[in-house]
């Protein structure tokens, strides 16, 4: 039987470092700006005899999860709570935290691409942008550079950080294509624990309407409606788009919900982690069912084990 193993890193004013934690749940989602990490402690924890926890908000964390001495690194971020009640719960984020506190830099423009936004506000993390990138006439008007990102994902214009080669990367844009080759396969009675909640889904049998709204310079609004009269309704919000670029931006927006394949998410065992836009193979019950984009991945460590409910997005191949 394999046995589960830990390794928590905190650093503000000291530097702490935990083997053993009674749990850890890690979020990371495409369609949130921030991954979230919630660390719970044993109830009896000693911290070099100091009478209260140390730990501060924005104190840097870093977990790293696995089996037999074999980690993986799960997660790094910042502090944002620690809880008062016994078990005491850790909360962190991750970089986008940073990104809370970091003023936005009023700005207009007549016309902008997404990526000059992003760099004009002084981001200095590495940026993928992906997708529709010209915003048109933009007004920036929110108070911190992550309000800004949530604004613009009220347009469909998502953002979240992705840990790569050490470091964090921004990406942030409408349709994320990526490498299709499967970074790892997950098959029915050998790494997949439950498939209960996925479903079979076509495309032409899925109903969908989009509605998008363009705010133009006078303050008129160009009105765009596209995809099923009878469908569920979606809204989007954007600037200064003529009438044929409202109408390809919400067509974009149809192309991306609607699908062929697999919908729903599954459970396995956390051997190897998956991330958010990871390519990944599904074979259920011997049939394969092609290759999926991650659209949301959930981690969970503990007394029940080390496990991951992963969320399908896009059918890539």
């Amino acid at each position: 039987m394999f046995r589960l193993c830990a390794k928590i890193e905190i650093k503000g004013d000291r530097s702490w470092s935990l083997d053993f934690v009674t749990a850890v749940e890690i979020t990371r989602d495409t369609e949130k700006l921030t991954a979230e990490a919630k660390i719970t402690l044993p109830k009896k924890m000693k911290w070099d005899g100091a009478a209260e926890i140390p730990l501060r908000r924005g104190d840097r964390v870093r977990i790293s999860l696995g089996y037999d001495d074999s980690l993986q690194l799960a997660f790094v971020g910042f502090v944002r709570d620690v809880g008062f009640k016994t078990p005491v719960v850790i909360t962190c984020e991750d970089d986008m935290f940073r990104l809370k506190q970091m003023s936005a830099v009023k700005k207009t423009y007549r016309s902008v691409k997404l990526e000059t936004l992003l760099k004009d506000q002084g981001i200095t993390y590495r940026l993928n942008i992906m997708g529709e990138q010209s915003l048109g006439a933009y007004r920036v008007t929110a108070d911190t550079v992550a309000s800004l990102l949530g604004k613009l994902s009220e347009q469909g214009i998502r953002s979240f950080f992705r840990y790569e080669d050490g470091e964090p990367v921004l990406y942030s844009g409408v349709l994320f294509e990526r490498d299709a080759t499967p970074s790892q396969t997950f098959r029915t009675g050998l790494n997949i624990i439950s498939d209960q909640s996925l479903q079979q889904q076509k495309a032409e049998n899925m109903r969908l309407r989009v509605k998008a709204v363009s705010l133009m310079p006078d303050n008129k609004k160009i009105k765009v409606e596209v995809g099923d009269s009878d469908g569920e309704h979606r809204t989007l919000h954007t600037y200064n788009k003529t009438e044929s670029e409202l109408k390809a931006w919400a067509e974009q927006e149809i192309k991306r919900l609607k699908r062929d394949g697999l919908s729903g998410s599954f459970t396995s065992f956390g051997f190897k982690l998956v991330d958010p836009l990871d390519a990944i193979g599904l074979i259920i019950d011997g049939n394969k069912m092609g290759v999926y984009q991650v659209k949301k991945v959930v981690i969970k460590y503990g007394d029940n084990g080390f496990r991951q409910e992963i969320t399908l997005g896009l059918r890539v191949a």
